[in-house]
């Protein structure tokens, strides 16, 4: 599904043939603090359960390529093709933020997957949508020497369900498998490993609801909402249907301005994806990963800014409640 950025902000290019948290926290105060697994959460257990999975570290993976920015661009699509998956969307962070006078040697991203294995994930654990399709960002720094980066999506599989573990490991491997053809053979080599957080917030009316929160918080906290993506209306053309799907991507084009004249890298986490869904029993849910140490894996100078995000996505998603 493509969808339109708001003026000055990034534009995020969804296909509708797209698709393709884990101690869950309570990012207000008006809300129960007892944790929830994201398991627990889609219904897959009806008794509650207060255990908090054990805890996942996030890399970021970044590999130089031997090749020029288009040519690197040119060489991760080709690869995406002949190996069975699918450019579901993409978003030109460069192009987008000119906008606000910044002008980046490259900053372009990716979202990667395959429908019928997305299927497969969601009919597992329809929180997956939390961290498929893939996300990979080429980037280029005031060099002009390219980078392809992504967050090693094994932790974050496992950090949503367990049982996710194996799937997570295949999508491992199919984006060091992408990097390394898109780069020319390059190995990416990861961050300084990160505590990874899947925050869950219950929503208490409907997932349309849900959504209208969302997008009024946004604008209430002087964010934006910059893309989204109907994964339970995508999948209907697998011959999945979910109770609800749908991933809203949000931020602050000055912030993102500033993020990315520290480290263009931060394309790998902004703008922010709050992913909001209804599990089997039809209460609804949003998740996100925590921005915080994300930012803290894309570089340790961005730390504070990381810090923010996760209090504003707090207030974002705390809206549901």
């Amino acid at each position: 599904m493509l969808l339109s950025a708001i003026a000055a902000a990034a534009t995020v290019s969804l296909t509708a043939t797209g698709c393709s948290g884990a101690s869950s926290t309570k990012p207000n105060t008006n809300v129960a603090s007892t944790p929830t697994s994201a398991s627990t959460a889609s219904g897959a257990n009806s008794a509650a359960d207060t255990s908090v999975p054990a805890a996942e570290t996030a890399s970021m993976v970044t590999a130089d390529s031997n090749a020029d920015f288009a040519a690197t661009i040119d060489a991760l699509k080709a690869a995406v093709s002949s190996n069975g998956m699918m450019i579901l969307g993409e978003l030109d962070q460069a192009a987008a933020l000119k906008a606000t006078g910044l002008n980046l040697a490259g900053a372009h991203t990716f979202f990667v997957g395959n429908p019928s294995m997305g299927k497969m994930f969601f009919q597992m654990n329809p929180a997956i949508g939390t961290v498929v399709p893939l996300r990979i960002l080429v980037w280029a720094g005031e060099d002009g020497k390219a980078h392809v980066s992504y967050f090693d999506p094994k932790p974050a599989f496992a950090a949503v369900d367990p049982k996710l573990a194996e799937g997570g490991q295949k999508m491992s491997d199919a984006a060091a498998m992408l990097t390394k053809a898109a780069t020319g053979g390059a190995i990416g080599h990861p961050s300084a490993p990160q505590a990874l957080t899947l925050k869950t917030v219950d929503a208490k009316g409907s997932f349309d609801d849900a959504i209208n929160a969302v997008k009024s918080s946004a604008s209430a906290n002087g964010m934006m909402v910059l893309g989204e993506l109907d994964q339970a209306g995508a999948l209907k053309a697998t011959g999945l249907n979910l109770a609800g799907a749908h991933t809203f991507f949000v931020g602050n084009p000055s912030m993102g301005k500033m993020f990315f004249q520290m480290n263009p890298a931060i394309g790998t986490v902004v703008p922010l994806a709050l992913f909001i869904w209804a599990g089997d029993d039809g209460k609804t849910h949003v998740s996100y990963f925590d921005p915080a140490p994300m930012f803290a894996a894309v570089d340790p100078k961005l730390a504070n800014g990381g810090q923010k995000m996760s209090q504003a996505a707090a207030m974002v998603a705390g809206s549901v409640a």
